[in-house]
């Protein structure tokens, strides 16, 4: 059961790297366009990329990776919230910063009143550094967690 769980985690990295590089991309493509009120149906495509890109990014990280280490780990169960303070243990990321990512997130998911588009365009790029950061430390821990159930 374990060696499936650790080529399980293999592939979830590599789904993560990917998805953190699509957010970067969006990042870049979309800073200029943070705050602006009137714009095209281009620009606008760009900012929902960017919205779905974040929130992709963060069930990958949270809802995904967190649970399958604490699975290989033998620390699974518990509540989200465990599994954030977990991952702050394991020096991954603030566990304040994670629970707004999470926030953020379910806002992303739920919300389809196009006057509150604009704060979530600002709060995702306010976001998106942190949950950025916490890939290469996410993706330092699983291969060496990979490295430690040879094939």
């Amino acid at each position: 059961m374990t060696r499936e769980k650790i080529e399980l985690l293999q592939e979830e990295v590599a789904g993560l790297q990917l998805a953190a590089g699509y957010l970067e991309y969006s990042m870049d493509r979309c800073l200029n366009l943070i705050g602006q009120e009137e714009m095209p149906p281009e620009q606008l495509e760009r900012l929902e990329s960017l919205t779905s890109r974040f929130a992709r990014l963060a069930d990958l990280l949270i809802q995904r990776i967190f649970r399958l280490v604490d699975e290989i780990e033998l620390t699974g169960g518990g509540t989200l919230l465990d599994r954030i303070y977990r991952a702050e243990k394991r020096g991954w990321a603030n566990a304040a910063e994670l629970i707004k990512i999470r926030e953020l997130r379910n806002l992303i998911a739920h919300e389809y009143a196009t006057e509150k588009m604009q704060e979530i365009y600002t709060a995702v790029a306010a976001m998106a550094p942190a949950l950025l950061a916490a890939v290469p430390k996410v993706v330092d821990y699983a291969g060496n967690t990979i490295r430690r159930y040879p094939a």
